[in-house]
């Protein structure tokens, strides 16, 4: 009996020095994040990284003390002094981790701090914002099909889920314009307590876009540029800092290779993963280059993410934008037959077959593929539908480098000075 009275005891205790630990925990990160004026929280999902840089860079313009955290394919922490450093993990992240980059970051100047949305489970998404960031200005930039086993399967459950970061009594920022979902998203914010701000890409003209990357989205940049008004920066002021911020290490690139009069240029689509998005980049991207340049899908697939590289699949069989589909990655053949199924009249696919490890022969195939597969100077390889794979690192390694990266903005104002 005394044996039983003590183990109750000793578990007792133990359960009290938990409560205990997380109640002083939450005191200290309530009492820390309550002394930050400004707090964005930025959810979405694509583009959510590249519009926290852009919002944290116009604050920052604008004289307000901002910290910045993106939580893309490389997760980085932005200091007030606009510097940034990767995150580095002992394990998997969880949304603990924007407790502790606080803890240890913040400092008693901190005017402002734009975190990106780390959560996908709604439950997670609502605690991050509700628990976690008490935002007071929320941002969800578009609603697309990602992630459909956390976040639903339709647009409008997507978007459900994604409202779980909606701020209490606060504004909710979108960039999102499918009326159907922009009615969700302005519910989901009044039902608590919010008011939605929907912003337009037609306020950002052409004369604005210029000195940004070919790939800059007016979409992104109107939405984070009405945050920046809201904060009171110049328009002005918050244009320039965007168009001079870094971009996020997993965003879209486009490099230039050229050999012999053969120029090809590879646009970096593997982290884009619904289909939507893929094909807006790629008619950015081919509308950019212009008429005289074909365009070859390049399909890396993953045989854990099946339902998605299908879907690229049957995307790439109806679309007419490509020439020819090569094929590299993991499941290949489920791949080459969804092709052929989804349309008798899809471009001709080339099986890229074993890569080497040595980047300068994947280039000089590459360059050979292209030159056997049409007689246009210029090519356009467009690689898409998943990302981490050992193809995609090899080809990655390739075609990607610092000379042949295009960076766009003023010094290169004709895209043919870009290598």
């Amino acid at each position: 009996m005394m044996e039983e009275w003590t183990l109750f005891a000793l578990a007792t205790a133990a359960s009290f020095s938990v409560i205990l630990y997380w109640s002083v925990q939450t005191f200290l990160h309530n009492r820390r994040i309550s002394r930050v004026p400004i707090r964005i929280h930025v959810n979405g999902t694509r583009g959510k990284s590249t519009i926290v840089r852009y919002i944290a860079a116009s604050l920052r313009a604008g004289g307000i003390e901002t910290l910045a955290k993106t939580t893309g394919s490389a997760t980085m922490l932005i200091d007030e002094e606009g510097e940034e450093r990767p995150i580095h993990r002992n394990g998997a992240p969880t949304i603990i981790e924007q407790i502790e980059i606080l803890a240890r970051e913040q400092r008693p100047s901190t005017e402002a701090v734009v975190f990106e949305c780390m959560a996908l489970n709604t439950g997670y998404q609502w605690v991050s914002e509700h628990r976690i960031m008490q935002s007071t200005t929320g941002v969800i930039g578009n609603v697309r099909h990602d992630h459909v086993e956390q976040l639903g399967e339709t647009l409008p459950e997507i978007a459900r889920s994604l409202s779980n970061s909606a701020p209490r009594g606060k504004p909710l920022f979108t960039a999102e314009t499918n009326p159907e979902i922009v009615e969700i998203l302005k519910e989901e914010s009044e039902a608590v307590g919010g008011e939605l701000i929907a912003s337009t890409a037609e306020t950002i003209t052409d004369a604005d876009m210029k000195g940004f990357h070919p790939l800059a989205f007016k979409e992104n940049i109107a939405l984070a540029l009405e945050v920046a008004l809201a904060h009171g920066v110049d328009r002005e002021v918050a244009l320039e800092a965007m168009r001079n911020t870094a971009r996020d290490p997993g965003a879209s690139e486009i490099h230039r290779h050229e050999r012999d009069g053969q120029v090809i240029w590879w646009a970096n689509f593997f982290g884009v993963n619904d289909v939507a998005s893929a094909d807006i980049n790629i008619e950015k991207t081919a509308d950019w280059l212009g008429a005289n340049t074909e365009t070859i899908f390049l399909l890396n697939g993953r045989s854990d993410r099946q339902d998605r590289t299908l879907d690229f699949g049957r995307y790439a069989a109806e679309s007419d934008r490509a020439v020819d589909i090569l094929l590299a990655g993991e499941a290949r053949e489920p791949l080459h037959r969804t092709i052929e199924q989804a349309s008798e009249d899809h471009p001709k696919v080339i099986d890229f077959g074993v890569l080497s490890d040595d980047p300068e022969a994947i280039l000089d195939e590459v360059f050979d593929l292209a030159r056997s597969l049409n007689n246009k100077a210029e090519i356009l390889i467009a690689g898409m539908a998943n990302i981490h794979t050992e193809d995609a690192k090899r080809l990655m390694a390739a075609l990607e480098s610092p000379q042949s990266e295009y960076r766009g903005g003023s010094a290169h104002t004709d895209r043919k000075d870009a290598a």
